[in-house]
């Protein structure tokens, strides 16, 4: 069964087999964290990116590492939030599909470790409770197909709002931020 841990670190330098990229449907080098990964990897990213087929909302495609200390990115079109139906609008179900679809991608190319971050809570504006739930109900039927998974969040609410809904739906008494927890 896969480790998964919350942490405050940042997703570039992780040392694992795969890191995912929110990204919009052409991959080009966005803002944030997309802007981030692209500088990291190098200009090779960007060749790479231009050589895939334009990617839909909720769709994933996958490139090389190529500079990261990954050797993969996987590369996920997130949708803008617009606040409509939080229980099971279009934006839901279309964050929930980058969620598998990025697990999906990673099981089918052999990747045992990955980072994530909280898809759709940065620029797209998703609630990070939201995204987390979304993320953590998505990975918790493949957990066994994994060694590792990080969720690599970026403040101390997006980390309290993670770790809520980790207690939740593992049902855990308590989840320390950086801490590792076995499944």
């Amino acid at each position: 069964m896969a480790e998964v841990e919350l942490t405050f670190t940042d997703l570039t330098t992780m040392q694992v087999d795969a890191i995912v990229c929110p990204a919009h449907k052409h991959l080009t080098r966005g803002r944030g964290l997309s802007a981030s990964i692209f500088d990291c990897a190098g200009p090779e990213l960007s060749v790479a990116c231009d050589q895939q087929e334009v990617c839909r909302v909720g769709d994933a495609c996958i490139t090389k590492g190529f500079k990261l200390p990954a050797a993969w990115v996987i590369h996920t079109v997130t949708p803008q939030w617009s606040g409509g139906d939080q229980w099971g609008g279009s934006d839901l179900g279309l964050l929930r599909q980058c969620y598998q679809r990025v697990f999906q991608v990673a099981r089918e190319n052999g990747i045992k470790s990955l980072a994530v971050p909280a898809l759709g809570a940065g620029t797209n504006k998703a609630p990070h409770l939201l995204s987390a739930r979304v993320g953590l109900e998505a990975v918790k039927p493949v957990l066994q197909d994994f060694d590792a998974v990080y969720f690599c969040l970026h403040s101390n609410q997006a980390m309290e709002d993670w770790s809520s809904a980790y207690r939740q739906l593992f049902q855990a008494n308590s989840v320390q931020a950086g801490a590792s927890v076995l499944h």
